[in-house]
């Protein structure tokens, strides 16, 4: 065959050799009339029902996927094998009703006739019915095959196979195993005898159809028993065709009890009227059971059928529900879009009104860029002209500045080693007068290294330092260094004025207000400190040794107390005593050493430093922690550490802080604590680094947003005086600046001391004395305009 097959599904009993077989269609009517002939004339307890589907050609696969989608194409074919199954189903309950055991074995294919033949030669089939032509069709006169798929069926099935073909539960033709036509002894396997008459036109005969030997021998009590499980073979029937299949049945019972004797005339009489008393009966009962399985079968049809047009009058339903939802959005649609069309129509004809005073307007606009065109070409040759003239002017400009950056730099170069030669060195005889010969009223500090006298040198107040004789300098050599230590500038450390190598004394400018340890201790006339105060003096210091650590070389101060750091009249705190111990020795790692690192109170010392005896760099940031815990709490140095320590730990900080410098703020005051614990650890490389941890943390509390009393009013009379901002005031000058600038290092200085500082050959930060990244300078305007306030309120 040209057509491949499917593959053949099966379930139940579907044995070749010892079940019959039952071909069913799609009409479930037809296939219980078939079922029905079949339970009727055979005495089998094993049925197999045997189908082929014929798909729906537009589910074939080969429809493109425009006209059908694929998911729509899969449901269509669940619900077809639904419906196989439901069929088949259908005819298994019919039989498990006859109580008959039953099978079921489909196939699908588009030829149905070649799906059964296929099957036949599969299963190896051995008896098989099916219909001969619709139910429609059938008429007593009926002896053919009409059915194109059962005359198919007929010719081409496997000559194994002996197939019965009814319609209306009538025999209408068979097919023996081995050949077409056979005689009444070979099963009626065709509805014509040898000498092709039809077997119809003999069924009067009796016991002549059955062509049965005359020496058969059989009682007569068992040819009734033969008879009547042969059921109504003998009989007629409206159809002649249906005596054919009690005869096909029940000629393999009768072939084993043969006859050896020819019943007589009576006896045959009477077992013909008994046998027509039970074929009447029996035929009166199948009628019955076949009006009750027809009217069950069209009880089953009506529920089915109206099912099916429950489900689709629901399914209906709910396409006109979502066709009068779509109708209702198309129509709130268009409704939207009518209105959308009316703005839109509106919109239009102002844009129209409009579009005719635009034109005018162009029109006029035309004009004027016209006119306009005509004034830029006569501006851009002005422009060209001024240009040329600028260039010319700034040329003269750079070159007038170049002469007179020379001569600043000469007239400076001039001063400074007039300043040197003039006032740098000093004489003894200077100092004696200054001094008034050493009276000791004009002493106001001493200590190991040296005594320290205030007097006036060239009519300037100074502080006069006079070292201890114990080193072992040359003149030069202390000349040498002093001018080195007069070289170090900056705006908190005390500047070095002159020297004198024969006294070896340094002179220092003079600062009124002391040192900070006096001010902590209460011995002087003014109030105590305000909180703010102390901040920002603990800021200078900070600033001080980051300029001084960053030096080349680096320099470390050694003794940095806070009787070693002096106020100005403004409260600016300045660091004295920078490198005195290089002055007093001429080796930096002399016994000296081990004096600035035993100070007065040990306690207060670095322990580094006091096992070593080395100044480094991690001492001076011991000191400054001592420094920040005393400006905390007022208290002596001794066991300070250890005091905070403990009351910082225990959430106490503010039972050890001072009071009389006003309300501390807590945060600020817990990181300043925190700070200068961290300062004070014994070992060195647990201490911050000055510029990179201290700095930045103690820096912006350099501007505190309360005003502090300004220490110095009451002596000063002026009650209203305002106290200067300390961004107002130049880090160099320490004045309120008048033309501030902002250099590369983020400081703002007045104009001319940080000019002053750059032109003299300058390249690091007067501030921290690291190299800066360009030399320009940008008016801080901003800064400009809040002095001009401020001094405009005060």
């Amino acid at each position: 065959m040209s057509e491949g097959f499917g593959v053949i599904n099966a379930e139940g009993i579907c044995d070749g050799e010892n079940t019959v077989f039952v071909a069913v269609g799609k009409n479930v009517k037809e296939g219980k009339s078939i079922l029905s002939w079949a339970l009727k004339s055979f005495s089998v307890r094993r049925i197999c029902i045997l189908h082929v589907h014929q798909p729906n050609h537009l589910l074939d696969g080969k429809v493109s996927g425009t006209k059908l989608k694929q998911h729509m194409v899969k449901a269509c074919q669940e619900l077809e094998r639904q419906k196989l199954h439901k069929l088949l189903n259908q005819h298994l309950l019919f039989l498990s009703q006859a109580g008959i055991q039953g099978g079921k074995v489909w196939l699908e294919m588009n030829n149905v006739e070649k799906g059964i033949i296929h099957i036949i030669e599969q299963h190896k089939i051995q008896w098989l019915v099916m219909g001969a032509a619709a139910e429609t069709h059938y008429s007593k006169q009926l002896s053919e095959l009409k059915s194109s798929k059962a005359k198919f069926v007929c010719q081409h099935a496997p000559i194994h196979c002996q197939i019965w073909f009814t319609c209306s539960s009538y025999l209408i033709h068979t097919r023996s195993k081995n050949c077409s036509h056979l005689t009444s002894k070979e099963s009626l396997s065709s509805p014509k005898d040898n000498g092709g008459t039809k077997l119809h036109d003999h069924a009067d005969d009796g016991y002549e159809d059955l062509n049965i030997s005359e020496d058969a021998s059989m009682s007569a009590d068992k040819m009734v028993n033969v008879e009547i499980k042969g059921n109504y073979s003998f009989l007629r029937s409206k159809n002649k065709c249906e005596a054919h299949l009690h005869r096909s049945t029940s000629l393999p019972i009768l072939e084993e009890g043969r006859f050896h004797a020819k019943p007589s005339s009576d006896e045959r009489s009477r077992l013909e009227h008994a046998m027509m008393d039970a074929e009447n009966s029996k035929k009166r009962a199948f009628e019955e059971s076949v009006k009750r399985w027809r009217a069950e079968e069209d009880a089953m049809e009506a529920i089915h059928m109206a099912e099916v047009s429950y489900k689709l009058s629901k399914e209906e339903e709910g396409r006109r529900k979502e066709k009068e939802e779509i109708l209702a959005k198309q129509k709130e649609e268009v409704e939207r879009m009518k209105i959308q069309y009316d703005l839109c129509l509106k919109e239009l004809q102002m844009i129209q009104e409009k579009k005719l005073v635009l034109e005018s307007q162009i029109t006029e606009s035309s004009y004027a860029a016209q006119e306009l065109e005509e004034k830029i070409i006569q501006a851009v040759e002005l422009l060209i002209s001024f240009r040329k003239k600028r260039d010319e002017l700034q040329i003269e400009c750079d070159n007038a500045i170049k002469e007179v950056n020379q001569f600043r730099k000469l007239v400076e170069a001039d001063t400074d080693e007039h300043c040197i030669k003039n006032f740098f060195s000093i004489s003894f005889s200077d100092i004696i007068e200054a001094t008034q010969n050493f009276d000791p009223t004009s002493k106001i500090g001493e200590g190991k290294l040296g005594s320290v006298y205030k007097g006036i040198i060239h009519n300037v107040k100074v502080a006069i330092k006079m070292l201890p004789a114990c080193g072992s300098l040359s003149d030069s050599d202390f000349q040498h260094k002093a001018e080195s230590l007069s070289r170090v500038r900056h705006p908190n450390l005390v500047t070095l004025m002159g020297i004198c190598s024969e006294s070896r004394s340094l002179t220092y400018e003079f600062l009124e207000k002391g040192n900070l340890e006096d001010h902590l201790a209460g011995r002087t006339k003014s109030r105590p400190l305000c909180w703010q105060h102390r901040i920002r003096i603990a800021v200078e210091i900070c600033s001080a040794l980051i300029f001084l650590h960053a030096s080349d070389p680096c320099l470390v101060h050694g003794n940095l107390t806070l009787s070693n750091i002096l106020l100005d009249a403004k409260f600016i705190s300045k660091i004295s005593d920078l490198g005195v111990h290089l002055l007093v020795s001429h080796n930096e790692n002399s016994s000296i050493d081990g004096i600035f690192c035993c100070k007065d109170d040990p306690e207060a010392s670095d322990p580094e430093c006091i096992d070593k005896g080395q100044l480094t760099v991690e001492s001076d940031v011991y000191s400054f922690g001592i420094i920040l815990l005393r400006l905390l709490t007022a208290r002596p140095a001794s066991g300070i550490v250890r005091e905070v320590k403990c009351a910082w730990e225990s959430g106490n900080l503010g039972s050890v802080l001072d009071c009389s410098a006003g309300e501390w703020p807590t945060e600020r005051a817990n990181l300043l604590a925190y700070l200068a614990l961290r300062c004070c650890a014994n070992d060195p490389l647990n201490r911050p680094n000055m510029l990179l941890d201290v700095w930045p943390t103690i820096e912006p509390m350099r501007d505190v947003s309360t005003p502090c009393p300004d220490s110095n009013t009451s002596s000063q009379g002026s009650k209203g005086q305002r106290r200067i901002p300390p961004h107002f005031v130049c880090p160099i000058f320490q004045e309120v600046m008048e033309d501030p600038y902002i250099a590369a290092d983020g400081y703002t200085y007045e104009g001319d001391a940080i000019k002053g500082w750059l032109y003299s050959g300058h390249d690091t930060s007067p501030m921290t004395n690291l190299k800066l990244d360009t030399c320009d300078l940008i008016p801080n305007y901003a800064l400009y305009r809040a002095i001009q306030e401020w001094q405009q309120q005060s």
